[in-house]
């Protein structure tokens, strides 16, 4: 094999947070700097908001060559990504770029019989992108001295491919159609198991443009590579393309604080998860907070039956009507919202100023307490007296004054109809004082200055029991093995790809902190019965075996390290070079 002396890592997510590719990158970088050190450059989208917060300029090695491509009003920016290991960067700016979609989009099907003259502006802009990084990475490939691999992410990097002549590989983290189809009633599984998708349905559904260019870009790229086998199964039947490599997504659980340290935070993030769930229920009806209540959520993109929301509340319907404990469950899937609800709001300052003021008469308590016990008094009689006071019994009365059950929603959202709303709604998971379940659809990002929650994601897990992952549609995925990380047990599913890396790499004994739910060849209905089980086992465990179990939890995780999973993309470079000969 020959070893390649220069990677450039091409991705629309490059310093660019729009989704989960961003996070396996900038996850990746470390052991990509490993193999090539300064050698390692990433190429992305520049986009202001995000370049303010993911890049810091550096002093430019490659004037000339943004000279020459700022002649087409092509505008590059040198730099280095800003996180940990502070990997080179070029983010490109095609705002002033000179040739358009449409010239773009004919020189395309001229010379590969790519038809996307009908595609929307989705399409335009990563395709301008693109072709402009091609021409950037065709420039730095005349400067540079030995082999060079070009590693490519996804349909919006394809066009780059077609402007510069290296050793390419090409990464589909999930093909476009098989995204679109798995969203749908189409039978995908049922299809990739005969070994053919119609290429037809992806016109149906608006995708042509797309699939053609990833359809290419797995055709002529020198190794093909997709993140996980059951993606490698779509691929084959989709792109017509078996991959070269399975690269599957790493992940840096040693950069996480250790179990001892989690174990620290959760006790202090639990109690804050606490009080916000008492400002958000307690105004209505008393819930018991006071010992281990269970905390459980499921979180990622909005697609209601990909990541398996239809059957987690189906689930959560069945646990609803059944004897136990109270629990529960946060729905962290953003959307389009107008802000918090002012109800939400209302009942969180009247918790403050309730607790602003415990805290303002705690040091009357003790010094009162104290005076009474040394003065041979009964000390709960002082006391009594201080919690009768005129402004504590009016700030208890107005906390307590709202009638009917807490929102389902935490904020109002921007639109009627909302598939979520509307689930939850008929499945009788209301919040009701009699109902075991309590419900929070939560439809934003997270973050301390949220004004609700106010904690960042990584806090929530640490604060929560279990997050559940029950995915239909999901090449690998990363938030069961975060959740790991983060000292929580999780669910995941044999149709995700990191469920099934479990189950290839472990037995069933050995998963005690990690479930995987069997979803192929199975009813809704029927997996919908064994989550609920499962849900039921988390919410009834007791201390001692919960700990156990995120402990197992958190050794799972680390079976993606990047120092054992980064060697699977030195392979698929070595092949790239050596396919390209």
């Amino acid at each position: 094999m020959v070893e390649p002396d220069n990677f450039i890592e091409v991705s629309f997510e490059a310093a660019n947070k729009v989704g989960g590719i961003h996070q396996v990158l900038k996850s990746k970088a470390c052991k990509m700097q490993d193999f090539y050190g300064d050698n390692y450059l990433t190429i992305g989208f520049y986009d202001e908001e995000s370049a303010r917060e993911e890049f810091a300029s550096r002093e430019n090695p490659h004037k000339e060559i943004f000279n020459e491509l700022e002649q087409e009003g092509i505008k590059c920016r040198y730099g280095v990504w800003n996180i940990e290991t502070t990997p080179n960067c070029i983010l490109v700016d095609i705002s002033d770029m000179e040739i358009s979609a449409d010239e773009i989009k004919e020189e395309m099907w001229e010379k590969h019989g790519i038809d996307s003259m009908n595609a929307g502006e989705d399409f335009d802009e990563p395709v301008k992108w693109s072709y402009a990084v091609g021409k950037l990475v065709d420039k730095l490939l005349a400067k540079k001295q030995g082999e060079t691999v070009v590693q490519l992410h996804e349909w919006l990097s394809t066009p780059a491919m077609f402007n510069f002549d290296s050793p390419t590989v090409f990464t589909t983290h999930a093909t476009v159609l098989g995204r679109a189809l798995s969203n749908s009633d189409f039978d995908l599984l049922g299809a990739v198991e005969e070994g053919s998708v119609d290429d037809s349905l992806a016109s149906e559904y608006g995708i042509g443009a797309k699939h053609q260019l990833e359809k290419a870009a797995a055709d002529i790229s020198d190794a093909f590579t997709t993140v996980s086998k059951t993606t490698g199964r779509e691929a084959e039947a989709v792109l017509d393309q078996e991959p070269d490599q399975i690269l599957p997504n790493g992940f840096n659980v040693e950069s996480y604080p250790s179990l001892e340290e989690l174990s620290y935070n959760h006790t202090k993030k639990k109690n804050e998860m606490k009080e916000f769930l008492s400002a958000y229920f307690k105004p209505y009806y008393d819930v018991n907070l006071e010992d281990d209540p269970r905390v459980l959520f499921i979180s990622g993109r909005y697609e209601f039956h990909n990541k398996g929301v239809d059957i987690l509340v189906d689930a959560l319907s069945q646990l609803n009507k059944e004897e136990g404990d109270d629990f529960y469950v946060f729905i962290f899937v953003p959307s389009d919202t107008k802000g918090p609800k002012s109800e939400v709001l209302d009942n969180m300052s009247l918790y403050d100023e309730l607790e602003d003021h415990v805290d303002d008469i705690l040091p009357d308590i003790r010094s009162s307490i104290l005076s009474s016990v040394t003065g041979d008094q009964n000390p709960s009689e002082v006391v009594e007296e201080l919690l009768k006071s005129g402004t504590l019994n009016s700030l208890r009365r107005n906390f307590h004054e709202k009638q009917g059950s807490p929102p389902v929603a935490a904020f109002d959202l921007n639109y009627l109809d909302d598939e979520i709303m509307e689930s939850l709604w008929n499945a009788g998971l209301t919040n009701d004082e009699e109902d075991r379940v309590k419900v929070i659809f939560y439809p934003t990002y997270l973050s301390v200055g949220d004004k609700l929650l106010s904690m960042s994601y990584n806090d929530a897990i640490v604060a929560s029991s279990a997050g559940i992952f029950p995915s239909y549609y999901e090449p690998w995925g990363y938030t069961p093995v975060e959740t790991a990380a983060n000292g929580a047990l999780s669910i995941t599913t044999d149709l995700a790809g990191f469920g099934q890396f479990l189950q290839e790499n472990t037995s069933e004994d050995e998963r005690k902190g990690i479930k995987v739910l069997g979803r192929r060849n199975r009813s809704d209905e029927e997996a919908a019965g064994d989550l609920a089980e499962m849900i039921d086992d988390i919410v009834s465990y007791d201390k001692t075996e919960i700990t156990e179990r995120k402990h197992n939890a958190r050794k799972l995780a680390q079976m993606t390290s990047w120092s054992k999973l980064g060697k699977n993309y030195k392979k698929a470079h070595q092949k790239a070079v050596r396919n390209h000969q």
